[in-house]
């Protein structure tokens, strides 16, 4: 079937140690099978779970080759590494030595790389990281007594889990393994021990049906592309882009075996796909003599679930008994299974959850004795009734919604299942910036302390990887500081290390002291920052780049601006380094995103007011604002569509990874799921090539059919998205521009554009109270004037401001002619202003304003 050699099978082995308290049993979920768990609350205690034998050298070989892919030679031969005896079973790392000689020992190579990485921080001033690095070391490194930080620490938590189910689909769906090699390494520098992987899975499958009474052809059509493979797994849909061909089917098996088998050896757990009862249409048809039935699932965002196959049958054991044994035999022993039932919807039928769930489990331990069953908590998932049959010291449930202010007491929501606090950052991949870093703060700390707690781990589960680096950094170091960081010095050291220079860049701190305040304490209540309204389906009254995304903004927009004036005045000797020119493109490529959110609501007024004028300028600035994104996206090979679509293509899987990013599926999906757009992306080509014609013409017809006196002409955007989704043409993948030099362009076309201002009416009493708002962050205005055209006031109708600074503001009262009615008043209000030196425009504004 598949021509590889048979992995080793390893087992784990329990850890030794002192007496373990009531949170080591908890956390010792996935590690060892222990007895019921006792009464205490010790939070110094925690289990580190095992995943393969014990290296001769205690894995430091493996430790030292990925320090030798990570820094050039003469650095890496400086690190001396060994293995530091397990003391309570928690991880731990310890970094002592003189110049030149580094000693870094801990409980295992993960840990040890964990310890280097926070001597390379917090000594050296240097920083290795998904999303761009700085390792600018001198000849000799330094010793560790330079440290800001303490570099003996222990973990906190047993459990450091990285992944959501969506992530193989999102960050790079046909990602070679050069790309996850570097994945393996940044997550064990950062601490995270337990790693979803799910390439490969299908395999597991298709040998199952294959033993079920599926011919190949039939099995390998039942199976998606790898682009939407996430969804499959979750129960979501199946069959899209395939059928995979058996050369695909063979790369991703070579694929996850390289993955998982890395990952055992830096002592890393590697996560897999359960059996929960996904299963082809007909199934029990196919296997006539059988108790075989099934459950249909219905339908999810416009595409046909499949079939669920009920657990309690005979059938489900001997069908899950076979996927375990084909799963082994590809990827070899694991310990922590992933499975969601009924996510997303999905119907029970006449099966119990409460039964589904014993004959999952028994399934499980069937196969796996001492496996241990993780589940999201998302939206209702996991289910109570399910998490009440199941056996605690044997669950583990990964948070994706810790840091919500709905969710307060995961304990009485989940009957203390052991649970790691959690976030899900970066939805479909999106080009987003921030996270709710305040709360992860605050309540990771307190919620781990609190009595009676079973929070036992930290989970990251971006939708997509290799985004935000200060969120991903911050968040990874929760789970080995046993107090609560403190933000304003914690982004103050990341300004250091992630920028270099000896005594740190004051613009550098004071980029991160401004992005601490907005775009890392957001304020939205679905948790997520906004995406850009440039990239979505156009429309005056779009409200985000997608459906299901935040509908305002997430944080104040002019302060934000203040973090791009500083990026770009950190010193000269700082800007050549990757992670600077990473984040440089990043904040410029926001700052033209924010900007769409101040743009939007002026044309939807201009062009209800039929004002032709103002719609055709204010037309001309929204599409220069794309083409300045395109411009600076291609400043970095991050932000560039055409590395996605090179690894699709060499797959021989183009369409499918055009159409993740665009339809996400075919037209009941895009339109009646909703889903179009749902993975848009601030990138080069993208932005150029898709979003920038599309909004041309629409805006081109709205200001036709106004000189026209007509109504517009309605688009299809989906035939325009799946035209796009069969081209071949190839797009660049190295990076064009210079970063700073675009950056500064950009700053300058910013600092003079017009209609910069935002207007704020509210009534009090008899008088109107209009604010003007200097929505740039990167220049004063000159003088304002504001007019009140309605209501009828009792004095003057216009005021004048004197200019207004950055982001600032200022209010004029206006007495009225008649007191307001008890209804909602309508007002309009005309301002005249513009950035300072520049010509001033006129802009009206209109609504109403509740009574006072």
């Amino acid at each position: 079937m598949y021509e590889l050699p048979e992995p080793p099978l390893t087992r784990g082995r329990p850890s030794s140690g002192t007496p373990l308290s009531r949170r080591t049993l908890l956390g010792a979920a996935g590690a060892v099978s222990l007895p019921a768990a006792g009464s205490g609350t010790e939070a110094a205690a925690r289990a580190r779970p095992r995943t393969a034998p014990e290296a001769p050298d205690g894995g430091m070989a493996a430790a030292r080759a990925a320090l030798r892919r990570l820094l050039p030679d003469r650095h890496a031969e400086q690190f001396r590494l060994t293995a530091l005896e397990v003391a309570g079973g928690a991880d731990r790392f310890r970094v002592t030595g003189v110049p030149g000689r580094i000693e870094v020992a801990g409980t295992g190579p993960a840990a040890v790389l964990t310890g280097v990485h926070w001597y390379l921080k917090y000594a050296c001033g240097a920083h290795l990281s998904w999303a761009g690095g700085q390792t600018r070391l001198p000849d000799t490194l330094p010793g560790p007594d330079r440290s800001r930080t303490a570099l003996d620490r222990e973990a906190t938590v047993a459990h450091r889990f990285f992944g959501n189910d969506t992530h193989d689909g999102y960050t790079s769906p046909y990602a070679d393994w050069a790309r996850w090699e570097r994945l393996i390494d940044v997550l064990a520098l950062h601490g995270f021990n337990e790693v979803l992987v799910t390439v490969g899975q299908e395999a597991v499958y298709h040998r199952m049906l294959r033993e079920f009474g599926y011919p190949d052809a039939e099995a390998r059509a039942w199976l998606p592309a790898p682009s939407h493979q996430p969804w499959w797994l979750l129960q979501n849909m199946s069959g899209y882009g395939g059928p995979v061909t058996p050369e695909l089917l063979a790369a991703r098996v070579e694929l996850g075996r390289r993955i998982t088998g890395r990952l055992r050896e830096l002592g890393m757990a590697p996560v897999l796909p359960g059996f929960f009862g996904t299963v082809p249409d007909g199934f029990a048809a196919r296997n006539p003599g059988t108790d075989a039935r099934t459950v249909p699932q219905g339908v999810w965002a416009g595409l046909k679930r499949p079939d669920w196959l009920d657990p309690r049958t005979l059938a489900f054991r001997s069908v899950a008994a076979s996927f375990y044994r084909h799963q082994a035999e590809l990827f070899g022993e694991a310990r922590l299974f992933k499975m969601d039932p009924l996510h997303e919807g999905g119907a029970t039928g006449d099966v119990p959850v409460a039964a589904a769930g014993r004959a999952i489990e028994a399934a499980l331990r069937a196969a796996r004795p001492e496996a241990v069953w993780v589940l999201l908590g998302w939206q209702a998932n996991p289910r109570r009734e399910l998490l009440d049959v199941l056996d605690r010291r044997r669950t583990l449930v990964v948070d994706g919604r810790s840091d919500l202010e709905a969710v307060t007491d995961r304990e009485r929501d989940w009957g203390s299942t052991p649970y790691a606090f959690g976030t899900i950052p970066n939805f479909g991949g999106r080009t987003t910036l921030g996270a709710r870093t305040h709360v992860w703060t605050e309540r990771f700390t307190a919620w781990r302390d609190r009595a009676g707690s079973a929070l036992v781990g930290t989970a990251f589960l971006p939708e997509a990887g290799e985004r935000d680096p200060a969120a991903f950094e911050l968040f990874s170091e929760l789970a080995w500081r046993r107090e609560p960081v403190d933000r304003a010095a914690w982004f103050d050291g990341y300004a250091d290390f992630r920028y270099g220079g000896d005594d740190g860049d004051s613009r550098a701190r004071e980029t991160m002291a401004v992005l601490r305040e907005t775009a890392y304490r957001i304020t939205s209540r679905d948790g997520r920052p906004h995406d850009s309204i440039l990239v979505a389906r156009p429309s005056l009254d779009a409200a985000s780049g997608t459906h299901y995304a935040t509908h305002s903004p997430a944080y104040e927009l002019p302060p934000f601006e203040r973090a791009f004036s500083a990026l770009l005045a950190v010193r000269e000797e700082l800007r050549n380094s990757d992670a600077y020119r990473y984040d440089l493109t990043d904040l410029t490529r926001q700052v033209l995103a924010n900007r769409s959110w101040l743009l939007i609501g002026q044309l939807r007024a201009a062009h209800g007011r039929a004002d032709r004028a103002a719609f055709g300028e204010l037309s001309r600035w929204w599409l220069r604002l794309l083409r300045l994104a395109e411009e600076t996206a291609g400043c970095h090979r991050a932000f560039l569509l055409g590395p996605w679509l090179a690894e699709a293509r060499r797959a021989g899987q183009e369409r499918t990874a055009r159409v993740l990013l665009t339809s996400w599926a075919d037209r009941p999906t895009a339109d009646g799921g909703r889903l179009a757009g749902y993975a848009n992306r601030d990138w080069s080509g993208l932005l150029g090539e898709v979003y920038l014609p599309r909004w041309r013409a629409y805006l081109d017809e709205l200001a036709d059919a106004l000189a026209a006196g007509r109504a517009p002409r309605a688009f299809d955007w989906y035939a325009s998205e799946e035209a796009w989704t069969r081209g071949t043409e190839p797009y660049p993948v190295r990076p064009a521009g210079d970063p700073y030099r675009t950056a500064r362009r950009v700053y300058e076309t910013l600092a003079r554009a017009p209609y910069q201002g935002e207007v704020a009416v509210r009534a009090e009493g008899r008088a109107l109270a209009v604010t003007f708002r200097n929505a740039s962050g990167l220049r004063a205005t000159g003088p304002v004037r504001l007019t009140l055209a309605a209501p009828a006031t009792t004095g003057r109708p216009d005021a004048a401001l004197a200019p207004l600074a950055p982001a600032a503001s200022a209010t004029v009262r206006f007495p009225l002619a008649t007191a307001p009615g008890p209804g909602r008043l309508r007002w309009e209000v005309r301002a005249e202003f513009g950035p300072e030196g520049e010509r001033p425009v006129t802009a009206v504004h209109t609504g109403e304003s509740p009574p006072s």
